[in-house]
């Protein structure tokens, strides 16, 4: 994975084009080559009512986590758009919220090939929540629709 592709990724935390992600204060601890590992920070901004974390907060750090574990993996090859999702909050946050994903190059490539085959295809991911304890507070289950930069243009989007 070229480190640059990389540079860029951590830079799009606070520099992206989705105002949401700039202002959610993301923490990216680790960015490499199909490992990502990021904080969201127990700031105002993401506390909920009685306060812990915000549901939608949560659903956000997972969905960005995946995004960026694919990235981390295939590159810009493929574009993945979200097509359904299921979370299951299973105990309140009270602090910071961590997701630490990996995956290795032998099931990253069986998980591509018919994507590759093709130039289409669902992509599932399962990221679990954590609190500063190791405690799972959550668990996101997503169904990624991927296309290839070839496919993606048939559609209409850049």
């Amino acid at each position: 994975m070229d480190n640059d592709y990389i540079g860029n990724l951590k830079k799009s935390f606070s520099q992206s084009p989705i105002e949401y992600v700039n202002m959610a204060c993301l923490e990216p601890e680790v960015l490499e080559e199909r490992h990502v590992r990021l904080r969201l920070p127990a700031k105002p901004l993401h506390m909920n009512h009685v306060g812990t974390v915000y549901a939608g907060s949560m659903f956000t750090i997972a969905e960005i986590a995946g995004a960026n574990l694919f990235m981390c993996t295939y590159g810009d090859a493929y574009i993945p758009i979200l097509k359904s999702v299921k979370v299951q909050y299973m105990k309140p946050a009270m602090g910071d919220v961590l997701v630490d994903l990996t995956i290795d190059e032998e099931m990253a490539r069986e998980k591509i090939v018919p994507i590759a085959e093709r130039g289409k295809g669902d992509y599932l991911l399962d990221v679990p929540l954590m609190d500063e304890g190791g405690q799972q507070v959550a668990l996101a289950q997503f169904n990624y629709y991927v296309f290839s930069q070839d496919r993606i243009k048939e559609f209409g989007m850049k």
